[in-house]
């Protein structure tokens, strides 16, 4: 890189600094980063999931969560999260915060002997956000045959003004990020209503205030990661005939 503004040798004041190791702040930074823990992590006989690239798992002990440069630990033992902790050190200076409470949003909970994530706390804090628009507490995402089309949609310069008023979006974002991490029984109603995002009407705005109702009611549910003894797998479909009003698909 080019010498530092104060820090130019007078006798060489054109030539560049050879870095020892990327600088914080770069593009090239975070990259450089992961390929120097995926290096450790490898070496320590870690696998990386084909299907992500921030899950390692050593063998079926231990699985390590990486963000950044933050680090999550799951194991069948205290004594295997121990001896990983001790094996990163000898590579990076590490700070052990102790058992994860909250990462990115999601909330983790132990009881007994039960693991679970919710995220009672950021629902508690859209709801704070959005309560000056009196959305209404409901028992279901959203009601059974309801049916939302395109011609719900404003098409007038004034109807799409007052529109305007309403953070649809960013409401709509809030719960997106909600259902992607904790709650799927709210994954329907939002891919619902994300379709009608570009040019929601006042039902559809009335449909989301509703959903906000039901995830306000139900914040403290919680997902179980735990083992499951008896486990009943139930899959249900959306698939349905010529549901969609403004095409027919």
């Amino acid at each position: 890189m080019s010498q530092p503004q104060g820090f130019v040798d007078p006798n060489k004041p054109d030539h560049v600094c050879h870095l020892n190791k990327a600088l914080y702040g770069l593009h090239q930074s975070g990259r450089e980063w992961f390929y120097e823990i995926h290096s450790v992590l490898e070496n320590l006989c870690f696998k990386k999931l084909e299907s992500t690239n921030c899950v390692y798992v050593y063998q079926d002990n231990v699985v390590l969560l990486l963000y950044g440069d933050d680090i999550v630990l799951f194991a069948k033992t205290d004594d295997l999260i121990k001896d990983v902790i001790k094996c990163l050190s000898t590579h990076f200076d590490l700070k052990v915060l102790g058992k994860a409470r909250k990462l990115l949003g999601v909330e983790f909970e132990e009881m007994g002997n039960e693991l679970f994530i919710h995220q009672s706390e950021y629902i508690h804090k859209v709801c704070q956000k959005y309560q000056c628009f009196n959305y209404p507490v409901t028992s279901l995402p959203i009601a059974v045959g309801i049916v939302l089309s395109k011609t719900q949609c404003p098409s007038t310069e004034v109807e799409i003004s007052e529109m305007s008023k309403f953070p649809y979006r960013n409401l709509l974002g809030c719960l997106s990020f909600i259902s992607g991490r904790t709650r799927p029984d709210i994954c329907y109603a939002v891919n619902i209503l994300s379709q009608f995002q570009s040019n929601p009407g006042l039902v559809h705005w009335n449909i989301l205030l509703k959903l906000l109702g039901y995830v306000a009611q139900t914040k403290t549910y919680k997902l179980k990661l735990s083992e499951i003894n008896n486990l009943n797998i139930n899959c249900y479909s959306d698939v349905d005939f010529a549901a969609n009003r403004d095409d027919f698909h």
